[in-house]
């Protein structure tokens, strides 16, 4: 949570005077929830820029007036809203963050994390043991979250696709590329798009390819990128490729299994292909209290939600050097802690 401070009340925490628990214990965790709420129960459905009556918006979504004022109190905090007596409006920043209307909103991807939060009950069995309690996160999600799950990643990657793909070295020769664990395929998408000879193969899990579909159909892109269902990791992949990506993918996986699958890339790849990963490279996040609260966030979300872990640089640099690939070349991205590591055969 980005909370704005004034110049008095930044001198205040520096002071102590306004203990920094209080707005990291409470504040953040409870504003999360709101929003969660505002989203899940429909009151942000009944906003638009213009100003409308907390009573009029109560009736929309069939909750409480009280208990709409207090949301929409809390949006108005976070500048998703903004405020007149007992009127209020989205924010320029609501209409695209929260509006169901906007091609940029981040709904799934907020009610997703609603669902992650009530993982977090258990976190303290996690600390103790050093590892996640039971199965994975993944292994437990019925239909509905797994709907969640895929629409919040298509939220995630809408945000930087274009800027991935900027930072892809794609020749004119290479011309095959497999996404694997490509859920949506919008990376794929925007590099095939980018660089017309290349034809793309998604290879993931069945029930996301309803996901990959909707994505390819709204890009016009069935001429270049196809769904295949296999699980990647029990699977053979297919020989003769250029280009294999594995984006969010190396985190859900223990060093062993990431060594089993660099050795199963570069058997697949033709010479001089490539291996990209993008994920959560650990040591790169920065020194603001921004990058270094997101980085250190996501870590601890991994290991708890589906026993995972960040990596390294130098940690994939041994996995895939191992494999037997030459090189690799790190390129940080704009989100705090990602980057983009190309390895090449």
């Amino acid at each position: 949570m980005i909370h704005k401070f004034s110049p008095i009340e930044k001198l205040l925490l520096s002071l102590d005077v306004i203990p920094h628990p209080f707005t990291d214990a409470s504040s953040s965790v409870g504003l999360g929830f709101a929003l969660g709420s505002a989203v899940k129960l429909g009151i942000t459905d009944q906003l638009t820029e213009a100003f409308k009556e907390v009573k009029q918006i109560a009736q929309g979504a069939k909750v409480s007036e009280v208990g709409a004022e207090l949301i929409l109190d809390c949006l108005d905090a976070l500048g998703y809203v903004k405020k007149q007596g007992t009127r209020y409006a989205f924010t320029k920043r609501g209409t695209k963050n929260l509006s169901a209307q906007s091609p940029e909103n981040f709904r799934h991807f907020i009610l997703f994390c609603d669902y992650l939060y009530k993982g977090y009950l258990d976190l303290d069995g996690t600390i103790r043991a050093g590892k996640r309690q039971g199965t994975n996160m993944l292994e437990q999600m019925n239909d509905r979250e797994w709907e969640l799950f895929s629409r919040a990643m298509i939220d995630i990657a809408r945000t930087n696709h274009k800027e991935v793909a900027k930072k892809i070295p794609v020749s004119a020769s290479q011309t095959r590329m497999l996404d694997l664990g490509g859920s949506h395929g919008l990376y794929s998408i925007e590099l095939c798009r980018r660089h017309p000879q290349l034809k793309a193969t998604i290879v993931d899990l069945p029930p996301v390819k309803k996901y990959a579909d909707e994505c390819i159909a709204q890009h016009g892109a069935a001429a270049s990128v196809s769904f295949h269902p296999a699980d990647f990791m029990k699977d053979d992949l297919p020989k003769g490729v250029d280009i294999i990506l594995a984006f969010n993918i190396i985190h859900g996986l223990n060093p062993q299994e990431n060594g089993t699958l660099a050795r199963k890339v570069f058997d697949a790849l033709n010479a001089g292909g490539i291996y990209v990963i993008l994920d959560q490279i650990k040591g790169i996040g920065g020194s603001s209290q921004l990058s270094k609260a997101t980085t250190s966030y996501m870590a601890l979300n991994l290991l708890h939600q589906a026993g995972g872990k960040t990596y390294a640089k130098s940690e994939i640099d041994e996995f895939t050097r191992k494999a037997g690939f030459k090189g690799t070349e790190l390129k940080k991205l704009n989100a705090p802690g990602f980057g983009v590591v190309i390895c090449r055969k």
